[in-house]
């Protein structure tokens, strides 16, 4: 499992225009801002304090992007996290501890599905206002994934951090080139389960980029000795029936 106290930090920084759409390249990862997250949606947690209009709470069903309210009929999107204009951000944080709901969760669509690719599939974006160092993770398929800390990028004088995600990494160990189901859920590290689990640290989140989608992935040829194998199948076939004939 990666993290950030194990991962060296492989600074990079990169200088661009506010529009932001372009193929770019960071931690040796090249991605294209045009493939992030089209719907972000409050799948646990919510922003409960501040002014009324600024409130969100979970949505009843995270897997649908059509979704628009939560329980109480609050706003339970996170369009702040949509697409890569990175002008704005929501935090992550473990909540009141009175708060029934728990910790923050986001749950993340795309408009293309997403693959296992090789190396890093999945990139989050972190705005970097805040002291503390907090660790991202993903949860698919009920397992958590530790982030690789990938560098920093600046854009309009502020600065973010960028977390790399691989599905092949433990313990999710995807196979290569197979889909990604969605939605998927980011949040901060969580240690241990229940009340007295608890979330380290606390993170901005600006937007969520998908690196590896199923159309993008190459075909796998056979190789030689397969079709030397298969012709030798269909012979041994060609063969039993002549036999029986005779």
């Amino acid at each position: 499992m990666k993290s950030l106290m194990t991962a060296p930090l492989a600074l990079c920084v990169l200088l661009f225009a506010s529009a932001h759409a372009a193929p770019m390249s960071i931690g040796g990862v090249n991605f294209d801002t045009d493939n992030a997250a089209s719907t972000v949606l409050w799948a646990q947690g919510g922003v409960f304090s501040g002014l009324p209009g600024n409130r969100r709470e979970a949505c009843v069903d995270v897997t649908n992007t059509a979704s628009t309210v939560g329980a109480n009929g609050v706003n339970c999107r996170a369009d702040e996290v949509a697409g890569f204009n990175l002008d704005e951000a929501i935090e992550l944080d473990d909540n009141d501890p009175q708060t029934p709901d728990g910790p923050d969760v986001l749950a993340l669509h795309f408009d293309r599905q997403l693959a296992n690719g090789d190396g890093i599939d999945l990139l989050v974006f972190e705005s970097d206002n805040q002291a503390d160092e907090p660790t991202i993770t993903i949860i698919l398929n009920g397992m958590q994934l530790v982030g690789t800390s990938l560098g920093d990028i600046e854009v309009d004088g502020d600065e973010y951090h960028v977390w790399g995600f691989d599905f092949s990494d433990m313990p999710l160990e995807i196979a290569m080139g197979a889909a990604i189901g969605e939605p998927i859920y980011v949040q901060t590290v969580r240690v241990g389960d229940g009340p007295d689990g608890r979330v380290i640290g606390s993170a901005d989140i600006a937007a969520v980029v998908g690196v590896n989608f199923i159309e993008d992935m190459p075909e796998i040829p056979l190789p030689a000795a397969a079709w030397i194998f298969i012709a030798g199948l269909s012979g041994l076939g060609f063969a039993s029936k002549r036999k029986k004939r005779s």
